[in-house]
């Protein structure tokens, strides 16, 4: 990874005012990312057999982005060896390998041998949803290969300073979603398969235009430069320098994935495994807006004060959490909640708690991007993993007991998000406060 260097004092005046002006283009990609899964769940909550898809279909996703984890951090080791041909081209024949590798096992998983093993007596996945979650897996089995893609030409694009095509390759990734599912809505397409197809169709779409303005634009074509020297050149050192970035992705998501199975365990398991994913995706769709504080943090650390970077952060979550209370607790909330999820009272009541429990949610995802970007910034990596490895083993904890004592399985899982995430920015914190690089 590259990092800033500190630079003269004068720009230790950089306002909050002028934070924000940078940071809000930045999360428009991710904010219009995460707007994807609200509008999934939008569109099968007003169809038939609503439950049924929201369960499978919120299963099958968190499978495959648990395939896609190891790939996630593509687009940060894309942007750093940019600079070298070499290196440029070792990380391209990785990314082809490793997300088609993964896109084979995903295939794999969906086979009905495998997912009988892994889905019903591993995760606990109900055998109603089987057939629905196998039917979503199977559409979405080339997630990983064009995730890692998309990635790679993101981080060039980064590098040559052409974010504003990311965040128009987003918003046409949205649109096809739209348009798909409106189109599947009138052919009366089931739930499921039309969420896969509006899944991948998005994404391929993005994945086709993010390519398409890197070849024209040069990003793959750009000279070295002489402090480049030091990047990976081969498969074999792009996979010493790419592990650790990859490492704490696997854990978190692969977290997240076990955690539909000890909610499938919940004594209300048939509408908790449809309410968490449908709750859980309206609280991503503001929590993600806050993830580019990261990469603010990263930039600024050395040459803005510490305490404007924390209350930049803080004044970003804050307000986030903000409009999600105010979401699980007005009229008018109630309003947004249903046009969300439809007319389904028992689900609506299964969804209000757990938008207020996870009300704080925002403010700790600003936290946890803030104190890691620090983190980052110094070189000690090494704490954003054990932090990571730490908030999951306790999540996953938290929401096995809960489960157990016989809370309502949203609830529980989204008790132990809220204490997961609590204990890793403290553990993130502590890490920061440590001299010694790690």
């Amino acid at each position: 990874m590259k990092f800033v260097e500190n630079q003269s004092s004068d720009l230790s005046k950089v306002s909050l005012i002028q934070l924000w002006r940078e940071f809000v283009p930045l999360s428009l990609s991710d904010v219009t990312m995460a707007c994807g899964d609200p509008l999934i769940t939008t569109t099968l909550a007003h169809l038939p057999d609503a439950r049924t898809n929201l369960a499978g279909v919120g299963i099958a996703k968190a499978l495959a982005i648990f395939f896609e984890s190891p790939i996630i951090m593509l687009l940060h080791a894309s942007n750093a060896v940019a600079a070298n041909p070499k290196s440029r081209q070792a990380l391209w024949r990785f990314t082809l390998i490793a997300g088609g590798s993964l896109s084979l096992l995903l295939g794999l998983l969906s086979l009905p041998i495998v997912f009988n093993l892994v889905g019903a007596k591993f995760l606990g996945i109900p055998v109603a949803l089987a057939a629905t979650v196998q039917q979503v897996l199977l559409l979405m089995v080339l997630w990983p290969l064009a995730i890692a893609w998309r990635r790679y030409f993101q981080g060039l694009l980064i590098y040559h300073g052409n974010s504003g095509a990311i965040a128009g390759a987003s918003i046409a990734r949205l649109v096809t979603m739209g348009i798909v599912l409106a189109i599947g809505v009138a052919l009366e397409l089931s739930g499921a398969m039309l969420a896969g197809l509006g899944l991948m169709t998005g994404l391929l779409v993005e994945t086709s235009i993010v390519t398409i303005i890197a070849y024209r634009c040069g990003a793959t074509v750009s000279p070295p430069i002489p402090e480049a020297s030091q990047l990976p050149q081969d498969l074999s050192s792009v996979w010493r320098f790419y592990w650790p970035l990859a490492n704490s992705m696997v854990v978190t998501w692969g977290g997240r994935a076990l955690l539909v199975g000890a909610i499938s365990r919940a004594v209300d398991a048939p509408i908790a495994l449809a309410a968490w994913p449908a709750a859980w995706g309206l609280v991503l769709v503001i929590a993600n807006s806050t993830r580019m504080l990261q990469q603010i943090i990263i930039k600024y650390q050395g040459r803005v004060a510490d305490r404007v970077l924390l209350n930049f952060a803080l004044s970003v979550g804050g307000g986030c959490s903000i409009l999600l209370l105010l979401i699980s607790t007005t009229t008018v909330g109630e309003l947004v909640i249903q046009g969300f999820i439809g007319n389904d009272r028992d689900l609506i009541n299964s969804i209000k708690p757990v938008l207020l429990i996870c009300a704080g949610i925002p403010l700790l995802v600003a936290l946890q991007n803030a104190t890691q970007g620090f983190l980052v910034g110094a070189g000690k990596t090494g704490g954003v993993n054990q932090a990571t490895w730490v908030g999951t083993t306790v999540l996953l904890g938290i929401a096995w007991f809960s489960v157990q004592a016989g809370v309502r399985g949203a609830t529980a899982a989204a008790m132990a998000m809220v204490v997961a995430m609590l204990i890793e920015v403290l553990f993130l914190l502590l890490k920061r406060r440590s001299r010694q690089p790690i």
